[in-house]
């Protein structure tokens, strides 16, 4: 056998194995493809509950009496409220924080030399723009408080107690309280 013989069988031979090989893979992928899209119908929820709407909304009902028994829901609650809380706390070091960069950077603005001076109008602008966003910030979480807490009832003052003004007169005919 000649090189060149042995060269052509061997292309031969490669072309016969690529052929194999890629009915192999095209077979591969559509038994996967099509367990694949099984898959997926099945798991489709929105489809679930247009095929089943009645059994969906028992389970629905049944998950949320579930959640309700377990005080899940005034865990969450309690832990949404605590997080503003501490996003409250958080504003107010910010604001803080804040502040005292202003008055750092304004200092700083003041101490600094020539050079320095000619940019530090800007550094004290992008100061005072984050003290007024972290002020901002904590008068809204205030507002937010300030709407989630009721105000509480005024008291009037009892007799003989501080801010009591007796309105009666005595029986001498007077207009005047204290005649």
């Amino acid at each position: 056998m000649s090189t060149q013989s042995e060269i052509a069988a061997t292309r031969a031979e490669l072309a016969a194995v690529r052929d194999r090989m890629s009915s192999t893979a095209a077979e591969i992928e559509e038994r996967v493809g099509d367990r694949v899209d099984a898959v997926k119908d099945r798991l489709d929820a929105v489809q679930v509950v247009r095929d089943n709407p009645w059994p969906s909304l028992a389970m629905a009902l049944g998950a949320g009496m579930v959640v309700a028994a377990t005080g899940a829901d005034r865990k969450a609650a309690t832990a949404v409220a605590d997080a503003s809380r501490t996003a409250a706390r958080a504003s107010v070091d910010a604001a803080k924080s804040a502040v005292h960069s202003v008055k750092s950077a304004a200092q700083g603005a003041a101490d600094s030399t020539t050079d320095a001076a000619q940019h530090a109008p800007s550094r004290t602008r992008s100061a005072i723009v984050g003290a007024l966003d972290s002020l901002a910030a904590k008068l809204a979480v205030s507002l937010i408080d300030r709407l989630r807490e009721p105000e509480p009832l005024p008291v009037s003052p009892e007799p003989g107690g501080l801010g009591y003004v007796e309105t009666t007169t005595k029986a001498t005919g007077s207009d005047s309280p204290l005649a």
